[in-house]
């Protein structure tokens, strides 16, 4: 089944509109300006570079800026450095000036076109994550069919802005590669760098002045997330990083002019402080408190001058989420609307199909909401003839205190599959759920319901089994299956990096594995991840692979199409495939096992290949 995202793209090929709540936002306001500047998503995207000449001049031009950058992107570089990667800087135009990348990368087709000189703007290159991040001033991420460009559909690529002191962007900086899962691990990498550029940056251009860092713990004095503001001598602010306007958040600091606007105390007091190298607290109008110290500084050559203060908005830089994989947004919404409930004591149902996640769900909710609490587990289906059940529901009934839980205290009761639970058990569970409702006055115990229906489509249930299960239904939270997901190719990285660490999947092995069907959703997608640990050699696992091990095994015994309608032909062809198959797809074990050349067994099977 084509996921709703698929059928946005689909759509917006076929007839250049597309539902925009199918698309994340941001994508989806790219594809909307692409289409204002009249670009076509099926055809070939302009190849726009600048001449040589052209190129040379804008070195020239930022040959400060790069200096300071070059380092950075080759620490960057080493740091993701592994198979198939790109590293690049661009300058405030969205031109490349700079790039890194390995040798896989230099020989795909995507490096012919990242090549410095080349210009990737929205206007010209369509949705692309510097292009995105140049228009919105904003860390972008762009993966596979994301971009515009059906032709770029291929890479995946993280882009984050680079701010000079006044809010300005200068450069941005870029990581691309083919393989799905690298970007989120290397979104924090390309975030870190871009910050040291920025603070190198925000020291060279205050040579001279007063710089002083600050932070909230007196630890962070040392690392690159300290806040910075820079004074000239009488106390007249001329600059601020980023990270200081987001620890100053709720002062508006467009109105600061002085030190003593922003941080009560005489200036001459602090800076008397400091300067004889204290750390000092600060304090601002808010009441706020801070460590502080003055950043030792070499003085610059040529006059100073005090320019208007023009700080950035504070730019959302999210946090990669730990295993489990929740970015898909319907589930990141519903998992919060989860925890809100779960937070107040109201109980939640969790409906989804088998193998959709509703185990992993529910105990995530519980990670957040009762860590140090119990988390107890109850499968309605085997509870039916399990007597082990029936004698921890008694404990609860009764109010015990046990090593392993105290009833008063709390914590997470998640009854699985409760609609197929029958008889007594259903009989005790009710009385256990009222109980455990009961105790709830002050949030104590999360009831967590989960099955792949409504609760109330089981008719066996008596009246007051109903009545008692219906409390559980007032919050429900629907998991979409896997093929829906639009976080699927990390579900899969992230599956594969527990498996095998030293496996990659490509991104056109990411979309062979989305079109399998799953009757067991995630189950089913780690066994078959599993497959393709073992048989394809530690490195990236393509598409080739997936049709190899995973689509191909799974037939009957397949005729490739030039021997169909030839019953001596397709009889060979057939035994090939089933000899093939029997010897876990290794070409060179069936060539001899049949003795045959292994030319003659591979072209029965790359014609299979070809056209799955």
């Amino acid at each position: 089944m084509q996921s709703i995202f698929m059928r946005a793209r689909a759509s917006l090929e076929a007839k250049g509109a597309f539902a925009h709540g199918a698309v994340p936002e941001a994508i989806a306001n790219s594809w909307h300006r692409c289409l204002e500047y009249g670009l076509d998503p099926r055809s070939k995207p302009i190849d726009a570079a600048v001449s040589y000449q052209a190129l040379r001049e804008a070195k020239q031009e930022h040959e400060k800026l790069i200096a300071i950058v070059r380092p950075e992107l080759e620490l960057l570089s080493n740091q993701i450095a592994g198979t198939n990667y790109l590293t690049a800087f661009a300058d405030s135009q969205g031109m490349i000036l700079d790039a890194i990348m390995d040798n896989e990368f230099r020989d795909s087709e995507c490096a012919q076109s990242v090549r410095p000189g080349s210009i990737w703007s929205e206007e010209v290159r369509g949705t692309n994550a510097l292009g995105m991040a140049l228009h919105t001033g904003e860390t972008s991420m762009v993966t596979g069919k994301e971009h515009f460009y059906s032709k770029h559909g291929g890479v995946a690529c993280i882009s984050v802005p680079i701010f000079d002191s006044t809010g300005k962007i200068v450069g941005l900086l870029d990581a691309s590669s083919e393989v799905a899962a690298r970007q989120y691990h290397t979104q924090a990498l390309v975030s870190l760098a871009a910050t040291n550029i920025e603070n190198r940056l925000f020291v060279d251009e205050h040579r001279g002045n007063n710089i002083v860092q600050f932070h909230p713990r007196e630890e962070y004095l040392t690392t690159q997330s300290v806040g910075m503001i820079s004074m000239d001598e009488d106390g007249r602010i001329n600059g601020v990083n980023r990270y200081a306007g987001e620890i100053l958040s709720g002062i508006d600091l467009s109105s600061i002019r002085t030190f003593s606007d922003l941080f009560q105390g005489g200036f001459g007091t602090h800076m008397g402080s400091m300067n004889r190298g204290k750390i000092i607290r600060l304090n601002d109008w808010l009441n706020s408190a801070y460590f502080a110290r003055i950043r030792i500084n070499h003085p610059k050559t040529g006059s100073k001058h005090s320019v208007a203060l023009a700080v950035p908005p504070v730019y959302a830089m999210p946090e990669l989420l730990s295993a489990p994989v929740f970015r898909d947004e319907q589930i990141f919404n519903s998992l919060r609307l989860a925890k809100r409930s779960a937070r107040i004591g109201s109980p939640l149902l969790i409906i989804g199909d088998e193998g959709s996640g509703r185990t992993t769900f529910a105990q995530a909710i519980h990670e957040e909401i009762k860590k140090t609490q119990p988390l107890i587990f109850v499968d309605c289906q085997t509870a039916n003839l399990l007597g082990e059940a029936e004698h921890l529901m008694a404990d609860i009934l009764a109010g015990s205190d046990t090593k392993e839980f105290s009833v008063e205290t709390g914590g997470t009761l998640v009854l699985e599959n409760l609609a197929l639970v029958r008889g007594g058990a259903a009989d005790k569970l009710a009385q256990v759920t009222n109980r455990l409702l009961q105790l709830n006055t002050q949030s104590n115990w999360v009831v967590i319901a989960t099955g792949n229906a409504d609760l109330m489509s089981n008719n066996e249930w008596s009246p007051h089994v109903k009545m008692a299960f219906s409390k559980l239904a007032q919050m429900k939270i629907h998991l979409p299956p896997l093929s829906d997901r639009t976080d699927f190719s990390l579900v899969a990285s992230s599956i594969l990096a527990k498996i095998s660490p030293m496996h990659q999947l490509s991104n056109s092995a990411v979309s062979d594995l989305k079109k399998i069907n799953r009757p067991q959703h995630l189950n089913d997608l780690a066994n078959h991840i599993r497959i393709l640990a073992v048989q394809c050699p530690i490195g990236i696992i393509r598409e080739a692979d997936v049709e190899r091990y995973l689509v191909l095994a799974n037939e009957s015994n397949p005729v490739c199409p030039r021997c169909i309608g030839n019953s001596a032909s397709s009889a060979k062809c057939r035994e090939i495939n089933r000899v093939f198959q029997q010897c876990n797809s290794n070409v060179s074990i069936a060539a001899r096992k049949l003795g045959v050349s292994r030319n003659t067994v591979y072209s029965h099977i790359a014609e299979q290949s070809n056209n799955v």
